[in-house]
C-alpha cells in the first residue's frame, strides 16, 4: 500500500514539474503547496491504518515464533534425552530398554509354562526391506573410479568402520560383513589381529594409527548378537593394540562386553581389569586423555559404575550393587545415569528374579514407576513383575500391574495375559476374570498357538469343564500331528490338566450331593462359549490311524464315573506305548494318573498300580535296611473290569497277564509327593490299614539322602503337611482317639490353627467328646500365641 502510493506521488511530481519553464512559478508553487497538503493527510489517514495492520500481524507473528521456540526446545530436550538413553544403553552392553531382561526373565517363562515369541529369520527378510534397499553395499559409488569402471563394485561394509579398520581389509574380508542377516565378523576381527594393529611384524601394514576411539566405534556398530562369539577376540585386540591403556571409554566397552559372557568367566575377567583401574574418583566426561605410562590406572567414570552395578546385578552381589547404587545416588539428578534410564534398575530388579527375592523385585518395581518418567518400566519389564506375581501366588498384584498399564495405555505383551489368565486359573473365585485375559489376547489380534490352546484347557480344567477340555486336548494332538506327520502328543503338562479335570469331576459331584451346584463359565458366558462350541464342533476323534483312545462322545462330562475311569486308563496305556525312551512320563504324570485310579478305583487297583510304578528307595536309608515286600505280577488288576467303586464290597478283581503299566525307565522313587498323594487316597477309600501303612513307610523314608538334605524348616514343613492329611484320614474315618493323640504328641513342633482342627472340633462335638474339644481349643489358642510373638518379633 505505501508502495503504491509512494510511486503514484513520483510519478504525479514528476510529470506536473517535467517542463518548468513554461509554468509560471507562483502558480507551480500554490499547485505544490496545495497537493503536497492533500497528500499528506491522506498519507496520515493511509499510515495509521496499515500501522496497526502490520501490528497486528507482527504481534500474530510473535505469538506463533515464541510458540514454535517452546516446541524447538522441548524436541531438542526430548532428543537429548533419548541420545543420553541410547549412548548409555550401548555403554552398557543392552539392546535396549525394552530388551534388557535377558535369559533370567526367559526362565520366569518357562516356569509358567510361557515362552516368549521371536521372529523368525523370513519374518524379518522381508522384501522391500529399507534397511537392505539402502544398505552401502547395494549402491553404486559415483566418486569411486574403479566402481564406474567395472561391472562388479567392490564389496562395502553394511555400518561404516574405522579408517585405519578399513584400509587394512582385503575385498575377501569386506566381503563377510555387507549384510547385516548374513554378515560374519570372526573373519574381519582375525585380520585386525593379524595386522600391524596388534602384530608389529605383520605385513599388512596401518596407514592411519588405531585409537581408543577407532576400537569403541567399532564396538558400537557391530550387533549384539554378533558380539557374542567374538567378545575374547575384541578383549584381544583392546589390549594388544595397546588402545586400552588410558582410555575409560575403551575399558568401558570391555566391562560391558563381559555381560554377554557367562557369569563365571565375566567375573575372572572383570576382577583383573579392575586391577589397573582407580574406582575412588569418578570422571564425569566422556573421554580421558590418555596416561602417558601403563603405570598409571585408568581412572573410572559415571559409566564405569553403571556398567560394574549392572555385573554385579547379573552375578547376584547385593553388597557390591547397594555400594554403587549409593555412590550414584550422590550425584546431581542431571549426572546421576538411574535418573535418566530404566535399565540399571532394570539390572537390580533381574538380580532380585535371580535370587528368587520377591519382595525387593517388586520394591524395585515400584521405585522405577514412581521416580520419574525416565525411568518407568518398559512393556516388557511389566510384563516381569505380572510373571513375578503370578509365580509367588499374588495374582491381585499382577491384576493391580495390568490395570496401572490400561491406564498408560500400554499394550500388555501376549505373555503378560497369558500368565494372568494362568494366575487367576489358580485363584477361587477368578475362573471368570481369566476368561476376560484370553478374551484380549484374541482382540488384541496375538497368535493362537498351543500354549494358548493350553492355558485354555488349564481354566476349563479347574472349572470342572471335562467335556471342553478333551475337545483343547485332541484338537492340540491333531495339530501337533499333522504338522509332524506322525502322532505327537500335546506337552506332558497338558495331559497332566487332562488327567486332573477327571478328578476335578469327582469334586463336583461331591459338592452337588450337598446342594451345591455347578455351571462352568463355558456356559454361562456367552463369549467363552462361542469358544468352547467352536473347539467342540472341531474336534475329530479318529483324525489318524493310532489316534489316542478317547470316547467318541462329544459332551462326555463324566458322570458315569466307571467310563470316565476306563478312558483314563486307556489313555495310560497309550502313553506308555508311545513313549517307548519315558521322555515323556514325568513324576507328576505319574502322581496325576494314580489319583484317579486312588478315586475312583478300587484300594487293591491302587496298591496295585502303587506298587507297580513306584518303590521305596532303602539304598539311600543311613544305618537302617528295611525290606518291602513287592508284589508279583498275578497281583495286578484289570481296571476296565472294575466295576463301579459304590459296589466294592460285592467286587471281584481279574488278573491280567502283561503288567502293562511299567514305566518305561522303571519304576519311580516314592518321596514326599507321592507319600502325600497316597495318604489323599487312604483318606478317600476310608482305609485306616492304608493309612498306618503310608505312615510307617514314610518315617522310615525321612532317614533318607533325600529328606535329610533338606534344611530343619523344609523337613518341617514336609512333616506338618503330612501330619494333617493323617490327621484328616483319621477323622474321616471317625478315630477321635488316634486323631487327638497326634495333636497333642506334636503341638510342640507344629502350630496348630482351628482351620486345621475344625473337622475334628466339629467331630468331637458331635460324639460328646467334650474334654477332647476343650484340650484341643488350649492347642489352638497356644499355636496363636506363638504366631502372635513371631509376629512382633519380625516387626
Amino acid at each position: 500500500m505505501l508502495r503504491r502510493y509512494t510511486f503514484s506521488r513520483g510519478y504525479l511530481c514528476r510529470n506536473l514539474f517535467r517542463d518548468s519553464s513554461t509554468v509560471c512559478p507562483k502558480l507551480k508553487r500554490e499547485f505544490s503547496m496545495s497537493q503536497i497538503s492533500n497528500l499528506r493527510h491522506k498519507k496520515e489517514n493511509i499510515d495509521t491504518k496499515d500501522l496497526n495492520r502490520v501490528n497486528s500481524r507482527l504481534n500474530e507473528q510473535l505469538l506463533a515464533l515464541e510458540k514454535m521456540t517452546k516446541e524447538v526446545k522441548m524436541e531438542i530436550q526430548k532428543k537429548k534425552e533419548e541420545k543420553q538413553k541410547v549412548d548409555l544403553s550401548n555403554e552398557l552392553g543392552h539392546k535396549g530398554s525394552d530388551e534388557a531382561t535377558e535369559k533370567d526373565i526367559d526362565e520366569v517363562f518357562d516356569a509358567l509354562g510361557i515362552s516368549s515369541q521371536e521372529q523368525t529369520v523370513e519374518e524379518k527378510l522381508q522384501i522391500g526391506d529399507s534397511s537392505m534397499a539402502d544398505s552401502p553395499s547395494s549402491r553404486l559409488d559415483l566418486n569411486n573410479c574403479d566402481d564406474l569402471m567395472t561391472l562388479f563394485p567392490s564389496p562395502k561394509p553394511y555400518v561404516p568402520l574405522p579408517g585405519s579398520i578399513t584400509k587394512i581389509l582385503t575385498t575377501e574380508q569386506i566381503s563377510n560383513i555387507t549384510q547385516r542377516e548374513t554378515a560374519r565378523w570372526e573373519p574381519v576381527i582375525d585380520a585386525i589381529l593379524q595386522s600391524s594393529v596388534c602384530d608389529p611384524l605383520s605385513e599388512t601394514l596401518v596407514d592411519e594409527p588405531f585409537t581408543g576411539f577407532d576400537f569403541h566405534k567399532l564396538v558400537s556398530v557391530i550387533p549384539r548378537k554378533d558380539k557374542i562369539p567374538i567378545v575374547e577376540k575384541l578383549h584381544e585386540l583392546a589390549l594388544t593394540s595397546g588402545v586400552l591403556w588410558g582410555d575409560v571409554r575403551v575399558l568401558n566397552d570391555l566391562l560391558a562386553l563381559c555381560n554377554l559372557l557367562p557369569k563365571g568367566k565375566a567375573k575372572t575377567i572383570v576382577d583383573l581389569l579392575l586391577k589397573d583401574v582407580d574406582l575412588g574418583e569418578q570422571n564425569d566426561k566422556k573421554e580421558t586423555a590418555n596416561v602417558t605410562t601403563r603405570d598409571e590406572p585408568i581412572k573410572a567414570n559415571i559409566t564405569t559404575k553403571s556398567i560394574l552395578l549392572n555385573h554385579y546385578a547379573r552375578l547376584g552381589d547385593v553388597v557390591s550393587v547397594r555400594k554403587y547404587v549409593s555412590e550414584l545416588n550422590q550425584l546431581p539428578k542431571d549426572k546421576n545415569p538411574m535418573m535418566n534410564s530404566p535399565i540399571i534398575y532394570t539390572s537390580i530388579m533381574q538380580m532380585y528374579i535371580r535370587l528368587d527375592n520377591y519382595e525387593l523385585a517388586k520394591q524395585t518395581f515400584d521405585t522405577m514407576k514412581f521416580l520419574s518418567l525416565s525411568t518407568s518400566p518398559s512393556p516388557h519389564t511389566y510384563t516381569s513383575m505380572i510373571l513375578l506375581d503370578t509365580l509367588h501366588n499374588n495374582i491381585e498384584h499382577g491384576i493391580s500391574v495390568h490395570e496401572e498399564m490400561q491406564e498408560k495405555d500400554i499394550k500388555p505383551e501376549p505373555e503378560a495375559l497369558l500368565a494372568l489368565a494362568k494366575g487367576c486359573g489358580a485363584r477361587r473365585g477368578l475362573v471368570s476374570q481369566g476368561w476376560n485375559y484370553i478374551i484380549q489376547y484374541y482382540e488384541n489380534g496375538y497368535p493362537v498357538d498351543s500354549q494358548v490352546m493350553e492355558i485354555m484347557m488349564y481354566l476349563a480344567y479347574v472349572d470342572g469343564d471335562l467335556p471342553f477340555v478333551r475337545g483343547i486336548w485332541m484338537n492340540i494332538c491333531e495339530t501337533n500331528t499333522k504338522l509332524a506327520g506322525n502322532i505327537q502328543l500335546p506337552h506332558p503338562r497338558a495331559t497332566k490338566w487332562l488327567f486332573n479335570a477327571y478328578y476335578k469331576v469327582g469334586d463336583i459331584m461331591d459338592a452337588a450331593k450337598g446342594g451345591k451346584t455347578h455351571t462352568p463359565v463355558g456356559i454361562v458366558d456367552s463369549r467363552v462359549r462361542a469358544i468352547r462350541t467352536k473347539v467342540l464342533e472341531l474336534t475329530s476323534f479318529d483324525f489318524h490311524s493310532n489316534s489316542p483312545p478317547l470316547l467318541p462322545l462329544i459332551d462326555f462330562d463324566g458322570s458315569n464315573t466307571k467310563l470316565m475311569l476306563s478312558e483314563a486308563h486307556a489313555i495310560w496305556r497309550y502313553i506308555l506305548d508311545l513313549d517307548v525312551k519315558g521322555s515323556y512320563i514325568s513324576e507328576s504324570l505319574v502322581e496325576a494318573y494314580l489319583y484317579i485310579v486312588g478315586r475312583y478305583g478300587l484300594l487293591e487297583t491302587f496298591e496295585s498300580e502303587w506298587n507297580r510304578l513306584t518303590y521305596f528307595d532303602t539304598s539311600s536309608l543311613q544305618g537302617e535296611v528295611i525290606n518291602i515286600e513287592e508284589p508279583d505280577g498275578s497281583d495286578a488288576v484289570d481296571i476296565e473290569n472294575e466295576t463301579d467303586r459304590n459296589n466294592t464290597s460285592t467286587t471281584s478283581v481279574n488278573p491280567i497277564e502283561s503288567a502293562f503299566s511299567h514305566l518305561p525307565m522303571g519304576k519311580l522313587p516314592r518321596n514326599d509327593r507321592f507319600y502325600n498323594m497316597a495318604m489323599h487316597v487312604a483318606r478317600h477309600q476310608a482305609s485306616l490299614a492304608f493309612a498306618q501303612k503310608i505312615w510307617t513307610e514314610r518315617g522310615s523314608f525321612r532317614k533318607s539322602e533325600s529328606f535329610q538334605r533338606l534344611t530343619p524348616a523344609q523337613q518341617d514343613v514336609a512333616d506338618f503337611k503330612f501330619a494333617r492329611l493323617m490327621l484328616s484320614a483319621l477323622t474321616h474315618t471317625g478315630n477321635v482317639g488316634d486323631a487327638y493323640k497326634l495333636v497333642l504328641s506334636s503341638q510342640n513342633r507344629f502350630v496348630w490353627s482351628k482351620y486345621h482342627l475344625k473337622s475334628l472340633l466339629s467331630l468331637c462335638e458331635r460324639l460328646g467328646y467334650t474334654s477332647f474339644a476343650k484340650e484341643l481349643l488350649k492347642v489352638v489358642r497356644r499355636g496363636a500365641k506363638w504366631t502372635r510373638r513371631q509376629e512382633k518379633l519380625e516387626e
